[in-house]
């Protein structure tokens, strides 16, 4: 067998420690505890680790790191600010009385009330969990879903609003089941970003929004198309505040599968270099078909244009190309959250 490295045997330590503190909780875990489960000496775990408290410590960071990832990775792929923020608060509320998670969380808080090792790091990682969710605020103030004037202090009040109710739920018997938990926290959230708590009626899970597609109806269907003219128009009259109007401020574009351009002030700033070599451009959209969730406010779609150009050097050319849209609801304008764009011909002459 492969002979385990420093990193992969402490990471084992650490993750076997979290299994014996949510059984014995922090205070009731020995090191000859965690030893007994790894079947090794105790005198291993002290080549690692100083002391009880490091130990203890840093396998709580461990695993908190990893949950915070984990969640980080699940609220960015949602399609809108008001997802997002519906994310973290499902993700942040306990699955119930046996949460791995939130057991180990709560018995973290208690013991950084004993230990200084522990009280950093469980200071780190709450103000991590604040800072996620100010990021999900912010973002949806930019992006126009939201009105908060301080980001920062909605965070914090609504992370001390979750931790205190999921303490109550988590803890004790009868309080309130989960589904009451998370109206609770949605009435605060809806009141902090200038929403009407129904407005979380209509977020569409991740893994439902292919499900809940359709065909648009005639006022989504003339938006949409819309959109794609005055992107058009925008390529035509070589009008960057146009052309750029036209994105959402997280969009991404793709003028090749898997090279994306993140934002729109980047996604501009590339297209304006794009433009500067051609003396004109004019793009004409063609078919297009569109699939949206009205209530979600997201939908994908694939457009079919033409290009003809006259380069400064007096070359002139076309192209034949489809993007593959996808959309997102704003302040009720739809926008474009990604294009990627696939050539099928193009000629110079």
């Amino acid at each position: 067998m492969k002979k385990q490295t420093v990193e992969e045997r402490r990471t084992e330590i650490l993750e076997t420690t979290c299994e014996v503190v949510i059984e014995r909780g922090f205070a009731g875990t020995r090191i000859s505890d965690v030893a007994k489960r790894l079947e090794v000496s105790s005198s291993l775990i002290h080549y690692h680790f100083d002391s009880k408290e490091q130990l203890l410590a840093e396998a709580f960071a461990h695993y908190a790191r990893k949950d915070l990832a984990e969640m980080l990775a699940e609220v960015e792929s949602a399609p809108s600010a008001l997802a997002k923020l519906d994310r973290v608060i499902h993700d942040y509320v306990p699955e119930g009385s046996d949460d791995v998670e939130w057991m180990l969380w709560i018995d973290g808080w208690g013991e950084a009330l004993r230990n200084p090792m522990m009280k950093k790091i469980s200071q780190e990682l709450d103000e991590q969990s604040a800072e996620l969710l100010e990021r999900v605020i912010t973002g949806g103030v930019e992006a126009g879903e939201f009105t908060c004037r301080d980001p920062r202090s909605a965070a914090m009040r609504l992370t001390a609003l979750v931790d205190g109710l999921a303490i109550q739920f988590a803890a004790h018997d009868g309080m309130m089941d989960r589904t009451q938990l998370i109206e609770h926290v949605r009435t605060v959230a809806a009141a902090e970003v200038g929403l009407r708590v129904d407005a979380f009626d209509g977020v569409v899970a991740d893994d439902d929004v292919e499900d809940a597609l359709a065909v648009p109806g005639a006022a989504t269907e003339a938006a949409l198309r819309q959109l794609v003219a005055r992107y058009s128009d925008g390529v035509i009259r070589n009008d960057v505040a146009t052309w750029s109007a036209t994105w959402a401020p997280d969009a991404q574009w793709e003028l090749k599968p898997g090279t994306a351009i993140v934002g729109r002030d980047a996604i501009a700033d590339e297209w304006a270099k794009s433009m500067k070599p051609f003396q004109w451009v004019v793009q004409t959209p063609g078919p297009c078909v569109f699939e949206v969730n009205e209530t979600g406010g997201v939908g994908h779609g694939r457009v079919t244009v033409q290009e003809r150009h006259k380069r400064k050097n007096g070359k002139t050319g076309t192209l034949l190309a489809t993007y593959a849209d996808e959309y997102r609801r704003i302040n009720g304008h739809w926008l474009f959250s990604r294009r990627t764009l696939h050539t099928i011909e193009t000629t110079t002459t």
